[in-house]
């Protein structure tokens, strides 16, 4: 790995790395209205100690980012809030891929659980991106009981 001491998770990128669709082309591409959606711009690079490496999320990939209802916005943050936004794009990686196959800088791959998704955005992306511990705390016991499932998931996987 190459991080340096004291250097974040995301390998302190410098700013924005996303560009939001505009309504008419969400409407032009056949998305739901109401949901905004973006293009990353530049690859995130993110080292997790839960997938033993550096996950790369590919430029341009499309994501809308977390997916936190629109009437909870004013409760407790907007999908693109700076205390989620990077770590929206790992997590929305992780779960489009169901945790199959997830391609680590230097070509190796690792499995990864829906909880282990779950647990490398709220206790790892969401603490270097300075959420605090309840912030985390709640994302990660909504994504557990609400989060969108995956082929193999049980319901009572949800409650463990």
């Amino acid at each position: 790995m190459n991080r340096k001491p004291g250097q974040n998770r995301f390998f302190d990128i410098d700013g924005d790395v996303s560009i939001q669709l505009a309504p008419w082309v969400l409407i032009k591409k056949g998305y739901p209205e109401g949901i905004a959606y973006f293009d990353l711009k530049i690859p995130i690079r993110f080292y997790s100690d839960i997938a033993k490496g550096v996950i790369v999320v590919p430029e341009n990939y499309r994501s809308d980012l977390a997916s936190i209802p629109q009437f909870a916005w004013s409760i407790f943050m907007k999908p693109d809030d700076p205390r989620i936004e990077l770590g929206g794009w790992i997590h929305d990686y992780l779960y489009e891929l169901e945790g199959k196959d997830i391609p680590l800088e230097g070509g190796r791959k690792v499995s990864l659980s829906r909880k282990e998704a779950d647990r490398v955005l709220t206790e790892e992306a969401m603490p270097d991106l300075f959420a605090n511990d309840f912030q985390c705390e709640t994302v990660y016991q909504i994504l557990r009981k609400f989060g969108k499932g995956w082929a193999n998931d049980s319901f009572w996987e949800r409650f463990d």
